[in-house]
């Protein structure tokens, strides 16, 4: 009996300590809520490290993407970066991902029917 409560109990304090080392990103459907202004995701996460914006020649609505950098241990060290987009000031989706590192600091890209442009902040 006191081989079986031993057993249990390290077990337990194994599955403890091992999903402990994972982390979870800030950026989930738990802060975040479609529909919030672009100044509450700021006033939230702070600025972020990337900005571009876009607008559609035809319609004239303007979207603006928000990058924010994060550090996340899952089953190894990785950097996500959450891209947050936003359509006249309203939060519209969050992707995740990894970005790959560029030397220029600005991207613009002219494709039509709209302008692309990236400033790193």
């Amino acid at each position: 009996m006191r081989k079986k409560i031993t057993g249990s109990m390290l077990l337990i304090l194994l599955c403890l300590l091992i999903s402990s080392c994972a982390t979870t990103s800030k950026f989930s459907s738990e802060s975040l809520n479609i529909g919030m202004t672009k100044e509450e995701v700021i006033a939230k996460f702070g600025k972020p490290y990337k900005s571009a914006f876009s607008q559609d020649k035809e319609t004239g609505v303007i979207e603006e993407t928000l990058f924010y950098r994060e550090f996340l241990y899952i089953s190894r060290n990785s950097n996500i970066t959450n891209i947050l987009s936003f359509k006249a000031g309203k939060l519209t989706s969050l992707k995740q991902g990894q970005e790959s590192d560029s030397a220029t600091r600005t991207t613009i890209i002219n494709t039509p029917p709209s302008t692309i442009v990236q400033t790193s902040n």
